[in-house]
């Protein structure tokens, strides 16, 4: 009797952790899976983790090197903007990959002067183009009476006090960046004032910026802080006579949104595959093409914009080229990364932690029996910036002055309350 052994080839295998939404996952997954296989006739299997948002994915990579600095087990970190990469590769947590030299002459190495790749060690490359702005419910505008915003600003204006939708920043990598934007934008205190002012004319912050846009098309806010895919997902389900997305003038950026190999990657080739993947021609239609197109994604548009400027030649729906469009905001990444985690802790003790008490003092302020100036006072001058950086990472310290800043808060607001 003669016995066949049969061959079994082994499903190779990539760890990826990305706030991305779930139709990103299936569309990205599905195409890789078959430009894996015509290039090493092997299955491969994608494990997609996710904390709930771009900050705590990334807090929970950096926890994982705490314990082992060799090693999270993760392979890849996708998506979330540029200052995670910025922060993973400044702590040294990213590990250097080039990809062919074909490709990268393909990608300009900047867009309005910010970098689109890492030129220099090569850690990270931006996958698409982001842009931030104010998603606009047209009817909900129409009901208020309230003309379209052009600013950052207007939202914090009285007239939209309970119309205003956005999340938390501490969760949201989108949001964080429309934060940040503000805060350079406007300088320190400016910045926080306007940030207040949109917080205070909220109803609700949710964890997910996604959630903020979906209120919005719904007409429970009229206007929101939203990244372009969030917004333009909602502006095809709902047409544009309905909803807009506005850029504010000369206060925003478009910045690459990244991919990057984790230092330890248990699967650095398969990894490096993913990455070449995600910068091809093909890939990239898939990224900004409407789903159905020939080219385009199957079941969900991604409605992203491309990285590589070719791909806007044979776009069959009319999308804003990033790189035909001014701006005018010099936005310095370096301080945006180095106060990423204090900017998002700010928000949280000025705010959202007291955010029933932000809401009633702001209406106080609105209907004028409370003080503007007491309102908007904050405890953090902006020469104070560089002494919280350097002890932040310290958590008695942290702790100490986060409840120290949520003190302050409470107080200030239910002073503005207590008016008559």
């Amino acid at each position: 009797m003669l016995l066949v052994a049969s061959v079994c080839i082994a499903e190779e295998n990539l760890v990826v952790i990305s706030p991305h939404w779930e139709g990103v996952k299936i569309e990205i997954e599905k195409a890789f899976k078959k430009y894996y296989y015509n290039i090493k006739q092997k299955d491969i299997r994608i494990e997609w983790l996710d904390q709930g948002g771009t900050s705590d994915d990334l807090k929970y990579v950096e926890s994982l090197f705490k314990k082992n600095p060799q090693t999270t087990g993760i392979d890849v970190f996708f998506g979330g903007g540029l200052d995670p990469y910025l922060r993973l590769k400044e702590k040294g947590y990213l590990a250097s990959c080039k990809i062919p030299v074909k490709i990268l002459k393909e990608i300009p190495k900047e867009c309005n002067g910010i970098p689109n790749y890492d030129n220099k060690d090569y850690t990270w490359y931006g996958v698409v183009l982001a842009s931030f702005g104010i998603l606009c419910n047209k009817k909900a505008l129409q009901f208020l009476g309230v003309s379209e915003p052009k600013k950052w600003s207007d939202l914090a204006k009285p007239e939209y006090y309970s119309w205003v939708g956005t999340s938390d920043p501490r969760h949201s990598g989108s949001m964080h960046m429309m934060f940040e934007i503000i805060l350079q934008a406007n300088g320190w205190e400016k910045g926080w004032e306007v940030i207040l002012g949109i917080l205070a004319n909220t109803t609700s912050i949710p964890a997910s910026a996604s959630q903020a846009a979906k209120d919005t098309a719904i007409g429970q806010t009229a206007v929101s802080l939203s990244i372009d895919s969030y917004a333009l997902a909602q502006i095809e389900v709902n047409g544009p006579e309905n909803m807009s997305f506005v850029l504010p003038e000369r206060e925003t950026v478009i910045n690459p949104d990244c991919v990057g190999i984790l230092k330890g990657a248990p699967h650095f080739e398969n990894a490096t595959i993913f990455i070449e993947f995600l910068l091809t021609d093909e890939c990239q239609k898939i990224w900004m093409y409407p789903k159905g197109s020939p080219g385009g994604p199957e079941k969900y548009s991604l409605n992203r914009l491309s990285i590589k400027p070719a791909i806007y030649k044979d776009c069959p729906i009319p999308v804003v080229n990033p790189y035909q469009k001014k701006l005018d905001l010099a936005f310095d990444f370096t301080l945006a990364s180095k106060r990423w985690a204090i900017v998002n802790d700010l928000a949280g003790v000025f705010a959202i932690d007291c955010a029933s008490y932000l809401r009633k003092a702001y209406k106080k302020v609105i209907d004028g029996r409370a003080d503007r100036k007491i309102f908007f006072e904050i405890p953090v001058k902006e020469s104070q910036q560089n002494y919280l950086i350097e002890n932040w990472k310290d958590p008695v310290f942290r702790n100490t002055y986060l409840n120290k800043y949520l003190k302050f808060s409470i107080e200030k607001y239910k002073s503005c309350i207590k008016h008559k």
